[in-house]
């Protein structure tokens, strides 16, 4: 039986392992492999020998047959793992492209309708017809705080009643006080500093629900009123110069999504000047250095405008060192109040709020009513200032 010896191109290790393994096969006994093991080797072993010596080896075959399955298996597993991990990443990646695709198409849309209403503006009539006791030849000018107008919120608690109609009123009775003010000093020109949160916006849930109009109506609605609150100014005074700054609640998108100069607080200056392009004497100080700063000089002294949600008391020095030049005065919004002080050698102003407190100020117990800040400004600077209550 020539398939029991040892053949040409066989080892006599696969000859012993060809042997033992088909033992059955071949209907052999130890004692007859240990025979033919012994022929092809010229040895003299006994069976046991070389039983022992297959059973040895024939257990760490399967022992690595085994470790060799666990580690396939391991790694299929983790190949599984990484196959998961990386179709969760392309899903979320898909949501937040979609996401971000979805909330582009509704900016455009609502950017769209914006400056088709502005385009469709008709300006106001020229204001020859001005009163002509103006003021032409004053040592002061005023600047009138307009900060946090919030308009498109609906307010109605114990402490306040606020809405777009009642943000007209407060601005008609503004006007009115101004215009005492600047009959005691014989004030020849103003500056309307607009210092952010224009409008309500829609920044997160509770407002969105406190709102009455949608961020559009708030941005074409208070732009209309500022138009005519500068064009009645433009009537008592020689010139108006309006300077505006983007607020915290104009931001189109999530506080931690949202770019810093996107926001809907910068598309009134473009609203005015199509308003009141017939208006001569009205002129729109324009943000040469971003949408978050704007630089007015009044009687030779430099009074930097700021909303506050960037800056605050503690960040004059910082927001005054970014500045290339001297700057005399800060003016904050943002806090709902007025103040004044000095910090650092820096005037440091704050106007207050037209809209005063709303349920966000009741749940952080904030008490505070409507008013504005108008400062008297000479060539030393401000000389006078005057808290104006709003709220009647």
């Amino acid at each position: 039986m020539d398939y029991l010896e040892l053949k040409d191109n066989e080892s006599l290790k696969e000859y012993k392992l060809r042997l033992f393994r088909n033992k059955k096969e071949y209907n052999l006994t130890s004692k007859e492999i240990a025979y033919y093991i012994n022929k092809a080797s010229n040895a003299n072993s006994d069976e046991s020998v070389y039983r022992k010596w297959f059973k040895s080896y024939q257990e760490g075959f399967e022992d690595g047959l085994n470790t060799n399955k666990d580690t396939y298996n391991d790694s299929i597993k983790l190949n599984q793992i990484e196959f998961e991990k990386e179709k969760i990443k392309f899903y979320d990646q898909r949501n937040a492209y979609n996401k971000l695709i979805r909330e582009q198409a509704r900016k455009d849309e609502n950017l769209n309708l914006l400056l088709n209403a502005i385009s469709n503006l008709t300006p106001y009539q020229s204001n020859e017809n001005r009163y002509e006791d103006i003021v032409t030849n004053s040592d002061n000018d005023l600047l009138i705080g307009l900060n946090d107008i919030h308009y498109g919120a609906d307010i109605n608690n114990y402490w306040n009643c606020y809405n777009s109609d009642i943000a007209f009123k407060r601005l008609k009775l503004y006007l009115s006080k101004i215009l005492k003010i600047k009959d005691i000093h014989n004030s020849e020109n103003c500056y309307v500093c607009a210092n952010g949160d224009l409008i309500s916006g829609n920044i997160h849930p509770r407002i969105a629900i406190t709102n009455r109009e949608d961020v559009i109506q708030q941005v074409m609605g208070v732009s209309e009123l500022i138009a005519w609150f500068l064009s009645e100014l433009s009537k008592e005074f020689n010139n108006v110069y309006f300077a505006v700054v983007a607020g915290n609640h104009s931001r189109i998108s999530k506080k931690d999504e949202a770019p810093i100069y996107e926001r809907l607080d910068d598309l009134i200056p473009w609203y005015i000047k199509a308003r009141l392009g017939n208006v001569n004497n009205v002129k729109v100080i324009d943000c040469e250095i971003d949408g978050t700063l704007n630089l007015v000089n009044i009687r030779g002294k430099n009074y930097l405008n700021v909303h506050g949600d960037y800056d605050g008391f503690n960040t004059v020095q910082k927001v005054t060192s970014m500045i290339d030049k001297p700057v005399y005065c800060i003016h904050f919004g943002h806090l709902h109040h007025n103040s004044t002080n000095y910090i650092q050698n820096y005037k440091v102003i704050m106007s207050g709020s037209l809209m005063g407190m709303d349920d966000y100020c009741v749940s952080k117990r904030i008490f505070g009513k409507a008013q504005q800040l108008v400062c008297v400004c000479t060539e030393d600077g401000i000389i006078s200032t005057y808290d104006v209550d709003l709220q009647v």
